[in-house]
């Protein structure tokens, strides 16, 4: 499984990296929206895991803008901010699974998991 992840914070890109490719899953990071999509432009993702509060452009416009690209991928969020308002945004966003962090690596593993099963659906 290919995965892009986008998130402002190394830390987080690093540890989801870690633990994905542990797993034997490929993955791709940006730290930007800008980054994000082209990437997206210019290879073909599995699933998509992104953050939701980043500087400059956020996690939404990210989802909006993969959704343009590659429709039928499956996106993934993270946040600190799991709230109702976000879960129900990200519904209308089309996101296929959400995470709260802080996380443990079987916890990423099985939302990764979830939300690529969903959609194969």
């Amino acid at each position: 499984m290919k995965i892009l992840i986008v998130d402002d914070d190394p830390i987080v890109i690093q540890s989801c990296c870690r633990i994905l490719e542990a797993e034997g899953m490929e993955t791709r990071t940006a730290n930007t929206v800008k980054t994000g999509e082209k990437l997206l432009a210019e290879n073909i993702f599995d699933l998509m895991l992104t953050g939701i509060k980043m500087p400059g452009r956020d996690g939404f416009e990210m989802i909006q803008r993969a959704k343009k690209i590659r429709p039928d991928m499956p996106v993934l969020i993270m946040t600190g901010y799991l709230t109702s308002g976000t879960v129900e945004k990200s519904r209308r966003f089309g996101v296929s699974n959400y995470i709260a962090k802080p996380f443990t690596p079987e916890e990423l593993v099985a939302a990764v998991r979830k939300a690529r099963s969903v959609c194969e659906k």
